[in-house]
């Protein structure tokens, strides 16, 4: 099983419908970073199932999400630039001023 960092970023343009995605992703273990962008550890069966929950909330024709998955040497490269959304719960993070 390869274990891999996660990022799933989404427009969505019903609010209900938004918070619902929103609220799954977190129950899924991913953590929000910004106001539509979370992050967590997955397996390919976490990305089946994140691919299943907004294949079924979103409307395909006004709605995007994206799932990005990333080894983790390239995650050990991400930098991030000012102050973390949730920079309590934030995985690693490097902060560059």
């Amino acid at each position: 099983m390869v274990i891999m960092k996660v990022i799933v970023m989404y427009d969505v343009s019903d609010d209900r419908v938004r918070e619902m995605l929103a609220n799954r992703l977190q129950k899924l273990g991913l953590t929000r970073v910004q106001r539509s962008v979370f992050i967590g550890w997955g397996n390919n069966q976490k990305l089946r199932d994140i691919e299943r929950l907004a294949s079924r909330l979103i409307n395909p024709k006004t709605d995007v999400v994206h799932i990005v998955p990333i080894d983790e040497s390239y995650w050990r490269r991400v930098k991030v630039i000012g102050t973390p959304y949730n920079s309590k719960r934030v995985l690693k993070v490097v902060t560059i001023v």
